[in-house]
């Protein structure tokens, strides 16, 4: 895209992604956003206004070089994690479903149901006006749910606290949100998520794979 802003790194959300979640830098992937400048700052071009303040068409700046000997890139499906134009939505947007067809054609949803990758609920508790939409199985969709959860227990108990002082203007993807995305059912909880999504993003002979 000519004339393209460089992408400015959030460093809050790199060093959360690369300390706490140990996720590699070529599957850095932002999925929500404080507001409109953060997403031109951090994530892309807002190249067309579906719904002003509710829903955004994103085009976005180049991606880091993948690590090809990391499994997860393995998966045809891993081409979601950086397609070129996404859907943003705000939180509390109900009709996110008919604003994705309209960008994205009605073939793109089809036997699908939209996931909101950041769950709308802790989303809104941490003050994030934007969340990344993919379209996934229901089944994958639903399987997030205790992960979710546990997330929302967190996030409702410092209503966006820890964001601010942190200085957070988006997140990348957690282990459990890369996994949604590549349509995998998570199953069990939590520390299923973390082995199954640990043994995806390392390179395979570096330790024993996670059982």
């Amino acid at each position: 895209m000519e004339n393209q802003l460089p992408r400015i790194r959030d460093e809050a959300a790199y060093q959360q992604a690369m300390r706490e979640w140990v996720v590699p830098e070529c599957l850095h992937v932002p999925v929500v956003a404080v507001d409109e400048e953060a997403i031109k700052d951090h994530v892309g071009d807002i190249v067309e206004i579906l719904s002003p303040g509710r829903a955004l068409v994103v085009a976005i700046y180049p991606p880091r070089e993948r690590d090809f000997r990391l499994p997860i890139w393995a998966y045809p499906s891993a081409n979601v994690f950086f397609e070129p134009i996404q859907v943003w939505v705000n939180p509390s947007y109900t009709r996110y479903r008919q604003a994705y067809v309209r960008a994205k054609g009605a073939d793109s949803v089809s036997g699908k149901v939209l996931a909101h990758v950041y769950n709308r609920r802790m989303a809104m508790l941490r003050g994030y006006g934007f969340v990344r939409l993919v379209p996934v199985s229901r089944r994958a969709n639903s399987s997030s749910s205790f992960t979710e959860q546990w997330g929302i227990k967190l996030a409702a108990e410092d209503f966006g606290a820890r964001r601010l002082k942190r200085g957070l203007r988006m997140q990348y993807a957690d282990l459990g949100d890369l996994l949604v995305m590549l349509d995998i059912s998570l199953g069990g909880g939590v520390q299923d998520t973390c082995r199954l999504g640990q043994n995806l993003i390392e390179i395979p002979g570096r330790r024993p794979p996670q059982e």
